[in-house]
């Protein structure tokens, strides 16, 4: 089968539909796709749970991508934002909850004085 030639829009040379920068001047063609190796992986998940806004940015990015592997690690991401999120926000209610009922017991303690 014939691999179909494209031009490139700056010097008009025939280029691979492969080919992520043009071989004659260098332009670039399309963007490389994402790494979606292990380390990669998991690095980005990592950040998605301790960064959470991050991991929304992340998953997104992946989420663009052509190839299905880079739309789980995508959607993985955002799923471990989401649970970030809610977690630190449960944990948070508690602690000012917890906060405020230790200064009111403070605070009737010192009005009885």
């Amino acid at each position: 089968m014939e691999e179909l030639n494209l031009k490139c829009p700056t010097c008009h040379v025939d280029v691979r539909q492969t080919d992520f920068f043009c071989y004659n001047c260098g332009k670039k063609l399309k963007s490389k796709p994402l790494s979606t190796s292990i380390t990669t992986q998991a690095l980005i998940y990592l950040g998605s749970f301790l960064l959470p806004p991050m991991g929304i940015i992340w998953g997104i990015k992946y989420l663009r991508q052509e190839n299905s592997q880079s739309k789980i690690v995508g959607m993985i991401a955002i799923l471990l934002t989401i649970i970030s999120l809610i977690l630190t926000i449960i944990f948070t209610i508690n602690f000012v909850n917890s906060l405020n009922s230790q200064i009111n017991s403070q605070l009737q303690n010192f009005g009885g004085l």
